[in-house]
This record gives structure tokens, sequence and C-alpha cells, in this order.
């Protein structure tokens, strides 16, 4: 495995503010680029469309070198975790609530924890520090009349969250919708 490349002067595993694009699922192959508003690409995403586990990984912006690798946690899908390539816990997410104000926990390395709120199912939230304030929000930008609404944009406000941890946070939500609504969640 390659060592992680740094785009400019960011590293993937600093903690960042600004906005990331996340693509839906490509149609035709596995990996789907990420990138900053201004269209530069940051990361990919490959998909692991046949896992039980709802697993994805993170690559670097060309796709050589593996940053991060993430899933469920257990069988009913109220836990996901990411991790680095040493197998280090990057963020551990527990799902508590999928009404409009429903609240999750995303643990950090080190132990800082850090609120979610909002609607989940709609792919709107936003996190929050210890002290409630709020650090990033995640929205779907996919049109309206789009029947599936996969293109997300994480803005962090706040720099809180690696570029890492924020992609692999977007991710674990991702697969803990569908889930839902395949009812894999329990």
């Amino acid at each position: 495995m390659r060592a992680a490349r740094t785009i400019g002067v960011m590293h993937p595993y600093a903690p960042f503010a600004g906005v990331l694009l996340l693509p839906g699922r490509a149609p035709f192959g596995s990996t789907s680029a990420v990138t900053l508003a201004d269209s530069q690409p940051i990361a990919q995403i490959r998909w692991h469309p046949w896992s039980v586990a709802a697993r994805f990984d993170i690559l670097d912006a060309f796709g050589g070198a593996e940053l991060a690798a993430g899933g469920r946690k257990g069988f009913w899908g109220r836990s996901y975790q990411v991790t680095g390539p040493g197998g280090g816990m990057l963020l551990d997410l527990k799902l508590s609530g999928w009404g409009p104000n429903g609240r999750s926990t995303v643990t950090l390395p080190g132990g800082q924890t850090l609120a979610t709120k909002g609607k989940w199912t709609g792919r709107t939230f936003e996190v929050l520090d210890g002290s409630g304030s709020p650090v990033a929000r995640l929205a779907t930008t996919s049109g309206a009349f789009s029947m599936r609404q996969d293109s997300l944009a994480f803005e962090l406000t706040a720099p809180v969250l690696s570029i890492v941890q924020a992609i692999g946070l977007a991710q674990c939500m991702r697969a803990a919708v569908e889930a839902s609504r395949s009812g894999a969640s329990g």
C-alpha cells in the first residue's frame, strides 16, 4: 500500500474546515470522487455493494492508497465505525434516534464526543461540539425531483473533524439511511 499523498497543503488526517462534496454511487464502477467546493479532487469512496456490513473504503484522490475503511458494527445497524489503515479507530457513530430531532453520538480518538441533531433519513443534520455549538452540517444536494437523494455537501465550519473523518461520518450516515430503507436496521 502506498502512503497517502497530500493535496496542496492539506493532509487528509489534519483538522479541516471547508466544504466537501460527496457524490452518490457511481452508476458504473465501484468508486466515486469526493471534491472540495472548487471541484478539486480530495479523495475517493470505494463501495462494497454486496457487503452485509455496509462496508466502504476511503482512498486518496488518486485511488492508490487506502486512507480509511468503515462499515456497520454489529447486526442491528445502530453503530458504525471508521478505522485507519492500521486499524485504529477514527470515529465511532452510535445512532440513537431517527425522528426530526434525533440525536446520535460521534466518538473520536481520545474520547472527544460530538452530537448530531437532525433528520437522518432526509440526510440533513448538524454536528455539535460538547458545548452544543454547530461545527458541521450535511445536506442533500440532489435535485428536488430526483428519486434518489445521494449527492451530499458536508460543510465543516470549525476544524474539529479531518477530511477522512468527515467523509467517513457522511458514509456511515448514508449506510444507516440505506439500512433503514431496506429494513436491515432492526
